[in-house]
């Protein structure tokens, strides 16, 4: 422990008193080295207010008082894909063997000309608005925000994934209602959606754009995970042909943009009946209407984490409405 305990006290007798009264003077001795004892148990025991033995080579620092911010749950990674939440995040930012995934949303904003407005009222020169427009607020390139729509979407409006994501931009309804999107496939909530998930993965990736389409496209954590673009065809695909995208975009200019547009849909997918597998999933109901599959939801709260294929979506508990088991 380190403690070192010295008694240094005259007991209240003087040296004439201890001459002449041996017996009261090892009496007085007896009583202080039993007071001492007491005072070194109580030490290590920890039961005296105020006092507390602390190792000779440290120092006592007074802990610090709980916030919301110490309270709230952390996302990390490890090397094999398992996701961990936790509320003591330095214990594991400090190990290599985990990756933190932290990405804070703000809702987004509709100018008051797009709210409330038809979904097949949007013309293309609407479209090419809302991209400039949503590209400059959340600082990326338009060439990019176009390029991704193409790949994600081809300009279909009501474009729907294999794996739930919806719109132009392809959307996951965890993260449009995470955003505040209450209708996921009108084109200027998606595209404020969109990009600003495009933005974040960016700023996540210190602006390396390959890294953040293929977080885009595979979620950030495989990014993390595997230090670079995850060895999945699909998303190695994906960056090479958003890049390829852009390039054109960039080169061929309001021309190559305006042909692009002129292809403009709203083809809703016909329904597919669910499969053995997809029967196995749960459903996730938002209060907004949109619904999410996942193949597991953790409780954790403020917050259900969604797992779905290799990707995990944390959504405030207070956005949905119901989640629905697997048949």
């Amino acid at each position: 422990m380190g403690i070192l305990l010295t008694t240094e006290r005259s007991n209240g007798l003087s040296a004439a008193q201890k001459r002449c009264c041996p017996g009261l003077w090892e009496i007085m001795h007896i009583r202080q080295i039993m007071l001492d004892l007491a005072i070194l148990v109580a030490l290590l025991c920890g039961v005296m207010p105020g006092l507390h033995a602390e190792p000779a080579d440290k120092t006592t620092v007074a802990a610090k008082p709980k916030t919301a911010q110490s309270r709230s749950l952390h996302q990390f990674m490890d090397r094999e894909g398992s996701v961990t939440f936790t509320n003591r995040p330095d214990k594991y930012r400090h190990d290599r063997r985990f990756v933190e995934v932290d990405i804070k949303y703000q809702p987004i904003e509709v100018p008051q000309q797009y709210r409330n407005k038809a979904v097949t009222d949007y013309s293309s020169a609407s479209i090419r608005e809302l991209i400039r427009r949503y590209a400059t607020h959340y600082g990326v390139e338009e060439d990019l925000v176009y390029a991704v729509i193409k790949v994600e979407s081809n300009f279909n409006v009501a474009a729907v994934s294999s794996k739930g994501a919806c719109g132009l931009m392809q959307l996951m309804p965890g993260t449009a209602a995470e955003m505040g999107v209450t209708s996921i496939f009108d084109p200027a909530q998606n595209i404020a959606g969109g990009t600003q998930y495009l933005a974040k993965m960016l700023e996540l990736f210190k602006g390396d754009t390959r890294l953040a389409l293929a977080a885009y496209n595979a979620g950030p954590g495989a990014v993390k995970q595997h230090n670079g673009i995850p060895p999945y065809a699909e998303t190695q695909a994906y960056v090479r042909n958003v890049l390829a995208h852009t390039r054109r975009f960039k080169s061929g200019g309001s021309r190559i943009i305006t042909g692009e547009l002129s292809h403009l849909s709203y083809h809703a997918p016909s329904p597919v009946r669910p499969t053995p597998a997809q029967s196995q999933r749960y459903t996730v109901h938002f209060k907004s209407g949109l619904t999410q599959p996942a193949d597991r939801v953790t409780d954790q709260d403020p917050y259900y984490y969604i797992e779905y294929g290799r990707r995990v979506y944390p959504v405030r508990k207070d956005l949905v409405a119901r989640i629905e088991s697997p048949t």
